[in-house]
Formats: C-alpha cells, structure tokens, sequence
C-alpha cells in the first residue's frame, strides 16, 4: 500500500464519477469491438468486470481507494490523489452510474454530466473534449489547464463497464492501459473470471469456516511439498479473528495460469480501525483455479 495513502481524504479531485444522463437506449451501426492481444500481467477487477495491462515497472495499489486501483512506478508517499497525480501515479475506475451502454448515452453523459461535474469541481479550470474510438469503443479524451499548467488528463471508455482513467498528462504507461483496457466479457480471461471469483470465495469460506482438511485437498501439488495441513490448521487457528471479520477481495493480478489477490480484513464493530491484509494465489491446474498459496494476517 503506498505510504501515508491509508488516511485519504481528498478521494475524487477531477475524478467525478455522477449520476449518469437519462438517455434513452440507442442502437447504430458501429465497429465491433475487439480485445487486443493481452501483455501480463493483467490486473481484473471483480467490481467493475474490466481487465488491463499493467505496464511495464509498476505496481497496483487496490486498497487505497477503495472501487478504485492506483498505477504507480517506484515508491511513492502520497496522501491525497493530487498527490498520486503529482508524482506521476494514474487511478482507474469504473464508472457505475452509467448504466446505458449505447453509444450515445455515453456521449450524452460525457457532455451533459461528467463535463459540467468537472466545472464545478474546478472553477478556474479549462477543458478541452475529444471523441474518438480505441478497439470499437467509443472513448472521451479531456484535456484539463488550470492557470495555464496541464492539471489533468482524463480517459474516458464507454461499453458495457465504463471506466475513469486519470493521471497529469497522457504518458506512455497511461497509452498502454488506453489500448488493453477492455470488458471481462472478452478479454483473454472471459471465459475464467467467474470461476475465478467463485474459486475464490469457496477458499475464503472454508478459511473462515476452519476446514483446513478441504482447503489442504484442494491445493495444488506444490503448496501440498511445502506445507503441511497442520501447517495450514495452525494458520487458520491463528489468525481466526481475522478470518470473522469482513473480507474484500477487489480483483487481481494475472499471470497465464496463475491469479493473485490481496484479502482485504476490516472489523465489523470498529468503524475506525485500519483494515488488515492478506493475500491469496490461484493456479490453474487441469482446468480447476486450485489454491497455490494463502497468506492470513497474524494477532
């Protein structure tokens, strides 16, 4: 998790994702949208069901902002998105208020709602729009000056899981997540990210459940090598309070045939209390998401 960035408060700056425009449902003629060939790793959000490239030499935080993942090369102390943005970092999100996936409804929303939204946000500052198509979507590029300096660009994806790009300027790593940034539904993983996410939440539960038995049986050849179920049992016993509280996974990174994810612990009677982490990792053996390593937080 990038320093300092667990007390955010400044959480949107420019990033404004609204109540979307009332278009009414469209159809045209329009190019047939198409995933281009994938780079790994790939980071799939479970949230917002869309898959990218993370480019070359960065990291993702996920936790940091919650719905959303931030992009950053190198190590970086940030406490608010501006300073993310500063530093050369980008955040994506989904943008769950649109709901209308037509072509035109995107548009509409773009200029009647995220436009006038930024305005707003931004008083002294200048946007410039342009349309235009990345894959057989339709995408919103807004250029943002304020006081006569860059203070924003903004990446806009319509489709079927419309999606926020932001970062200071459109830099080559920006560009990279632009071109592979597409729907769950047909990207490389369309046919495993349900199984994923179930997979998953079938280990979750029989780590919450304390079934070191079934988890240790389903693991893969190489987890079995190096631990034992004892090991596994001691594990699970010992972080069990953990293992009562709230558990978010927000999605993961993928490599072919292996998938990670950070578990996300939050309390369920301490709305202050800073979450806790933990992480697991699936390999896909013979068709079946096994488990390939669990890491639980400790008292």
């Amino acid at each position: 998790m990038i320093k300092g960035i667990g007390s955010l408060k400044v959480l949107i700056g420019v990033l404004i994702l609204v109540v979307a425009g009332g278009a009414g449902l469209y159809f045209h003629n329009h190019p047939k949208k198409t995933a281009p060939k994938p780079e790994y790793p790939e980071y799939l959000s479970f949230a917002g069901n869309y898959i990218f490239s993370v480019p070359k030499t960065y990291d993702i935080d996920e936790q940091s902002v919650p719905g959303s993942q931030l992009v950053f090369s190198g190590q970086l102390s940030a406490k608010t998105l501006e300073d993310v943005y500063n530093q050369n970092g980008i955040s994506v999100a989904g943008i769950s208020d649109l709901t209308d996936h037509s072509d035109k409804a995107f548009k509409d929303y773009v200029k009647n709602n995220f436009l006038p939204n930024l305005k707003k946000d931004a008083p002294t500052s200048n946007a410039q729009l342009k349309f235009g198509k990345t894959n057989g979507w339709d995408v919103a590029r807004i250029t943002v000056a304020k006081e006569g300096q860059q203070f924003r660009f903004i990446y806009l994806k319509g489709g079927q899981h419309a999606v926020a790009v932001v970062a200071k300027q459109e830099t080559e790593p920006l560009k990279k997540i632009e071109q592979t940034l597409v729907d769950a539904e047909i990207g490389d993983l369309k046919n495993d990210s349900d199984s994923l996410k179930q997979s998953i939440k079938d280990y979750v539960q029989l780590a919450k459940a304390q079934k070191p038995q079934d988890l240790y049986n389903a693991a893969t050849a190489e987890l079995r090598a190096k631990s034992s179920q004892a090991d596994l049992a001691a594990a699970l016993s010992g972080a069990a309070t953990y293992l009562n509280e709230n558990i978010t996974i927000s999605g993961g990174s993928y490599n072919p045939s292996v998938f990670s994810a950070a578990l996300r612990f939050t309390s369920l009677n301490k709305d202050n209390q800073q979450p806790t982490f933990g992480a697991i990792v699936l390999k896909k053996v013979d068709g079946q998401w096994k488990l390939e390593a669990l890491s639980l937080p400790k008292p």
